[in-house]
């Protein structure tokens, strides 16, 4: 037992240390050079030197025993042995006494039994089980558990406590603060007036199957204009709510309220909001933009179309007579009010809302979901800051911190040299546009040239494409320079990411946050995206299967154009696009930042989820 213990802890750290491109095999020398630190670290250089030329002897018998290998220790020296050198251990090391204390300490009489039949032949197999462990376990997922009642496989525990939760304090609280206070606080963000301040229909009011305080959440919402503080949920509410843009919040409540509504309920539920939303538009045709809503029609039609694709799925599910007992927000004191035990053990990997749901033999279950308003969504919003994290040892060519620093100092350099000229621009009608700009960042264009935050490189920024507009050649070859330069950035990062092993693995880790595969391989949760749901059942109509780790091993990067994470189905050989990545700057020329983000390819993957989706619970 302990060897078999010890080589899932080694395969797990190699794996860690190479990631994907372990997939090529053990003697590479990028996993040979992984599995050698590794090893040193764990047992002493000695050990991990017979296990390096163990390995290589297993890899070829009738190699020249002279043949030469080297490598670097873990302290970063060159060293050379041949495949002939007899390298043993010896026994008063302390590495070899630590290794012995651990192999015995705990063992049971069948452990060391078992530890005794592992030969000299088994060890120098060894990587090879490594390697298969490696692969099988790339998500610390090394053993599966028992399916539990709601179909979820894996560690947590999903178990649900008997009782109603809508008879808790709080599902029944009502919502701080009170109406007067909130009334004051939100008087410059209200609603103009007509028409009347929208209402919830009644029967809302009564006891619904969510907590009765997001019916009041909701109602300010529809009654509020996102501006200001007004665009957090701290505005609305005291206690704790979800994250995220408030829009996006009010589409999870109206989807999560829904999902516990009958198909009456929800009608009357949704019909009430859109017509508000018409007696809004025609009262203040100015407003009628959805940027100076909250809650649009596009929120309600979201909602209705994700409400229909959760109840589709818990049907085929769990079978005809499934009923949703409630529903809540992703919040702790919600969801063990549901009856889950330890939140933070135990909740969903990315998921938005939850269900109680009783199923056709009355066990009743915890089923969770992540929700997206449509395929046209970013399943990643982060920075090309990641890259630090991902690899280390990062080029200069793709760290921002370095791109940033040339571009500001390229900025202050052609300012300095044309000061004269933008002296004369601020003095004319022309310099309208950099006047204000200096007046609003509340400083003169000394100030500007004195640092590098992002406000002062603005300034910059705005002067050199002014002077750039009126012909100044400089200026001109610096907005060239510019462009030519985050034309590279990007290219390069693209090529790293699809060439580079730890960059690859780095970023593949980062997106499962945003789109988790896992959690719907293991059941813990599914996905509404729009109208479709992304579950185990159309998982496998999608990708040929719903086991994560089978369907990782064919994740890969491309280059494009545009670049994507893709799929590379195994019997065909087809590669086809999940989600398009972009890099760009954030505040061009000036801000060096880059955005790194995935969106959902809408020719490849929007089409086949939704194929899927009408394969599996009909049109």
């Amino acid at each position: 037992m302990f060897m078999k213990k010890l080589i899932n802890y080694i395969a797990k750290k190699v794996w860690n240390e190479v990631g994907v491109s372990l997939n090529e095999g053990i003697h590479t020398k990028e996993s040979l050079k992984a599995t050698y630190k590794v090893v040193s670290d764990i047992l002493g250089e000695s050990i991990a030197e017979e296990l390096l030329i163990n390995l290589l002897e297993a890899k070829d018998d009738k190699v020249d025993p002279d043949t030469e290998v080297t490598y670097k220790n873990k302290d970063g020296e060159k060293k050379t042995t041949t495949y002939k050198t007899a390298i043993s251990s010896d026994k008063e090391s302390p590495q070899y006494k630590a290794a012995d204390t651990l192999r015995n300490t705990n063992d049971t009489p069948e452990e060391k039994e078992d530890d005794a039949k592992f030969s000299k032949s088994d060890q120098i197999g060894m990587m090879t089980q490594i390697e298969k462990d490696a692969q099988a376990n790339t998500d610390d997922n090394e053993s599966q558990s028992k399916e539990q009642a709601n179909g979820y496989v894996g560690d947590k525990d999903k178990a649900l406590k008997q009782g109603d939760p809508r008879e808790s304090e709080v599902y029944q609280m009502e919502l701080p603060p009170d109406d007067v206070e909130f009334e004051e606080k939100n008087k410059k963000f209200a609603n103009p007036n007509p028409p009347e301040p929208y209402k919830m229909p009644d029967f809302l009011n009564d006891n619904p199957k969510f907590p009765k305080k997001y019916t009041k959440a909701l109602e300010r919402m529809l009654n509020t204009q996102p501006k200001g503080d007004a665009t957090k949920w701290g505005h609305f509410s005291d206690i704790e709510g979800g994250a995220g843009q408030i829009s996006a919040q009010a589409g999870e409540l109206m989807t999560m309220m829904g999902s516990t509504m009958s198909d009456e309920e929800w009608d009357e539920f949704s019909n009430s909001i859109l017509k508000h939303d018409d007696a809004f538009n025609e009262a203040n045709p100015k407003l009628k933009n959805a940027k100076n809503k909250i809650v649009d029609k596009s929120w309600v039609k979201a909602a209705t179309q994700s409400r229909k694709a959760i109840k589709d799925r818990l049907t085929k599910q769990y079978g005809d007579g499934v009923e949703i007992v409630a529903g809540a927000w992703d919040t702790q004191s919600d969801v063990e009010a549901m009856g889950l035990s330890d939140y933070g053990k135990n909740k969903g990997f990315s998921t938005d809302m939850y269900l109680k749901v009783r199923k056709p033999d009355g066990t009743e279950v915890m089923d969770e979901v992540s929700l997206k308003k449509s395929t046209k969504v970013n399943f990643l919003n982060s920075g090309a800051g990641e890259f630090s994290k991902w690899d280390k040892n990062l080029p200069d060519e793709i760290n921002q911190s370095v791109y940033r620093d040339k571009a500001r100092a390229r900025n202050i350099s052609v300012v300095n040299e044309n000061r004269a000229e933008i002296e004369k621009l601020l003095k004319s009608p022309e310099g309208t546009l950099l006047n204000d700009l200096l007046k609003s960042k509340k400083m003169n264009l000394d100030d500007a040239l004195q640092g590098n935050s992002r406000a002062k490189q603005k300034v910059l920024w705005t002067a050199i494409n002014q002077l750039a507009k009126n012909g100044n050649k400089s200026a001109q070859s610096t907005v060239d320079a510019d462009d030519k330069e985050h034309r590279k950035f990007q290219a390069d990062s693209i090529t790293a990411i699809t060439e580079n092993p730890k960059m690859k693995e780095g970023m593949l880790n980062t997106i499962k946050n945003e789109f988790p595969l896992k959690a719907v391989s293991d059941g813990e949760e599914t996905m509404a995206i729009g109208p479709n749901s992304l579950d185990k059942s159309t998982m496998e109509t999608i990708f040929g299967t719903s086991d994560y780790s089978k369907l990782k091993e064919n994740l890969v990067a491309e280059d494009g154009p545009p670049p994507f994470i893709g799929y590379k189905v195994e019997k065909s050989g087809e590669v086809f696009a999940i989600a398009d990545i972009v890099i760009r700057e954030d505040g061009r020329g000036y801000g060096g930042q880059f955005k790194f983000e995935m969106q959902l390819n809408q020719k490849s993957f929007a089409k086949r989820l939704e194929q899927a989706q009408s394969e599996v619970y009909g049109k």
